[in-house]
């Protein structure tokens, strides 16, 4: 298991690292033709959305998975230990529809956007919607693994941050 956690992370990272380096790279190649030529480059705008999408969707993965998404804990902080675990397992009850109801709603977008082209690039808009199928297919599963086999997933740890 250890295994499949170490190439999940290593997939995560040199897609979100190289997913922002090239999109630093369009943005900067479309403010350096913009400004400096006459002929702006016009497809830079359309790629960088596309790789913020992927951007955002395998980080919301990662932060997923190493459970740093934010929280308010503040009531659940003040009940008593069984009363917490129960708010806990309802609230990752919660999560777990919701990200699975995405991951499907995900899956039917990217199958319509098979058939309809990006305007600039000309590429199909299924590759834009494989990011949250991705994305939100991999927070499912380890919401399923938080409820199932809580050990598998790092633990919570809720002093990481500094609450002002």
């Amino acid at each position: 298991m250890l295994r499949i956690r170490k190439a999940i992370d290593f997939a995560e990272t040199l897609v979100t690292n190289t997913a922002m380096a090239v999109l630093l790279g369009a943005v900067l190649w479309g403010v350096l033709t913009r400004y400096v030529t006459a002929r702006p480059a016009v497809w830079t705008t359309e790629l960088s959305g596309i790789l913020f999408t992927w951007v955002v969707f395998i980080g919301a993965m990662a932060a997923g998975r190493r459970d740093q998404h934010i929280r308010v804990t503040l009531l659940v902080d003040k009940l008593p230990g069984r009363l917490q675990r129960i708010a806990r397992i309802l609230a990752d009850l919660v999560v777990l529809a919701f990200v699975g109801y995405a991951a499907w709603l995900s899956y039917v977008m990217m199958g319509k956007g098979a058939s309809r082209m990006s305007p600039v690039m000309d590429i199909p808009f299924s590759y834009v919607y494989m990011a949250p199928l991705i994305g939100f297919s991999l927070l499912t599963v380890t919401a399923l693994l938080r409820l199932v086999l809580p050990d598998l997933v790092p633990p919570r740890d809720d002093d990481a941050v500094e609450v002002l």
